[in-house]
């Protein structure tokens, strides 16, 4: 039994292993890489090779499985083991690859997996139902909820192999937002880095014989709402400040009491009938006793935090309060939330992670972005819709240049070409020497976005 428990924590991936497997992708949204390769990876970099189950020298191991995708939704999982591919045994390493590479979303795929459940090996069929050409460009795509600049939700969606930063190399790609209270837009985004470089000019897309300009996005004064252009620490983004503290305080101090009745429940359920008797020297019973004494300290601990979190949430209230009168509020063009603007905001609070909250929390609280801030918690928080301007602020200065447009017909057309065409090429008019090429799959995930929007009905405006 522990040679088995072992394995299956070297199938989880706790191995270090730097080097990286060679994975195959398959359009059903997961990545596999042969048993026979994964052990080569291992042997070379000098870690243990598990031991496998029978039968699984041919078999493949899922690396990687799309949120959302044909795969996940079927119940595949990371770290199964297929050796089974619509009724046949894998009769060598490259059988998968060979069989897979063929399924199309028209077909049906019955995966034979062994999957580690409980500590034993347990033999489960993966069925990926067949769905129309529409539904397999649909689960190409992501959705992101965020907030516009007047409070308003909207949902975002991208080709989901696309970056979802505005400030990625060579970035060029199609997004259409949907919104309730208007209709669909689609949008191009594209963004280059060019350090030291702060004069104004423009982006240049050649497709074949044409040349289309356009003005960078840049840092827009004056913009309302979240994307306001001042600091955090501004006078008009004190009341969206104040607001996400008090969803995320009222958030946090929801966990702690819930937190408190879950010790509550433990010390009525563990001992409710239990009699302290000062004379009592027996070593169970004084076991017993330092377990009861251990479960009230934990809960006198988590009652100070509440005390605490609750005098903090009503300074927050106090602090709203004041805000609501104009007089108390410096200069001018501040923000006045409604009603409907906290519930979308709140709503989109509390649909963060826990680590893009603690982020949230960091940055509203300090009213900056700090320059501790590594690139991977900027993404994060970019993420999260809530601090928008700042994060250009910050991309600017690294020299980012970026345009984020609605498409007209005439934009439009010019879409449709790039599609088509067989060379085309973007740079920035102040740094020419940078120039870089619309990839082949760049123009794939446009033409999908492009497919999916008009699709659903929608129209490009004037």
């Amino acid at each position: 039994m522990r040679l088995l428990i072992t394995i299956a924590v070297l199938l989880l991936g706790s191995i270090s292993v730097h080097a990286e497997f060679p994975t195959k992708q398959y359009g059903m949204g997961f990545e596999t890489v042969t048993v026979f390769e994964y052990k080569k990876i291992l042997r070379e970099a000098n870690e243990e090779i598990p031991v496998f189950p029978p039968r699984t020298e041919t078999a493949v191991i899922v690396r990687l499985v799309e949120s959302e995708s044909r795969a996940s939704m079927a119940g595949l999982k990371e770290n199964d083991l297929i050796r089974i591919i619509n009724g046949s045994y894998l009769q060598s390493p490259k059988a998968a690859d060979e069989k897979l590479k063929m399924i199309t979303n028209q077909d049906l795929l019955d995966l034979g997996v062994i999957r580690r459940v409980d500590g034993a090996w347990n033999q489960v069929s993966i069925v990926l139902k067949p769905i129309t050409d529409k539904e397999a460009l649909k689960l190409s795509l992501s959705k992101v909820s965020s907030i516009d600049g007047s409070f308003k939700p909207y949902v975002k969606v991208r080709h989901r192999n696309t970056p979802f930063t505005n400030f990625a190399p060579n970035n060029i790609q199609l997004y259409y937002t949907e919104r309730s209270s208007r209709p669909d837009a689609l949008h191009m985004k594209i963004a280059q880095l060019i350090p030291g470089q702060s004069q104004p000019g423009r982006f240049v897309i050649t497709v074949e014989t044409d040349k289309y300009t356009f003005e960078p996005e840049g840092i827009q004064p004056n913009r309302p709402g979240l994307f306001f252009p001042g600091s955090l620490r501004s006078p008009q983004w004190e009341p969206v400040k104040i607001e996400i503290l008090l969803i995320q305080s009222d958030d946090g101090l929801k966990k702690i009491k819930e937190e408190f009745k879950l010790a509550e429940e433990t010390y009525d359920r563990e001992f409710k009938g239990f009699k302290f008797d000062k004379d009592r020297k027996d070593k169970a019973y004084q076991q017993r006793n330092q377990q009861r004494l251990a479960l009230i300290t934990s809960m006198e601990r988590i009652n100070a935090k509440i005390i605490s979190s609750e005098k903090n949430h009503q300074r927050l209230l106090q602090h709203k309060e004041r805000l609501s009168n104009r007089l108390n509020l410096p200069g001018s063009n501040h923000i006045k939330l409604t009603e409907q603007a906290r519930a979308a905001i709140k709503a989109q609070f509390l649909g963060l992670t826990s680590g893009q909250k603690e982020l949230v929390k960091r940055v509203f609280t300090m009213g900056f972005l700090p320059s501790s801030l590594k690139e991977e918690e900027l993404l994060q928080l970019e993420e999260t819709g809530l601090a928008d301007q700042e994060i250009k602020n910050r991309h600017a200065k690294q020299g980012w240049n970026w345009i984020d447009v609605p498409l007209n017909p005439q934009r439009l057309a010019m879409i449709k070409k790039i599609i088509s065409a067989k060379t085309v090429t973007v740079y920035h008019e102040n740094a020419p020497e940078q120039k870089f090429e619309v990839t082949p799959e760049q123009k794939a995930q446009m033409q999908t976005v492009l497919a999916v929007f008009e699709a659903e009905g929608g129209k490009v405006g004037e």
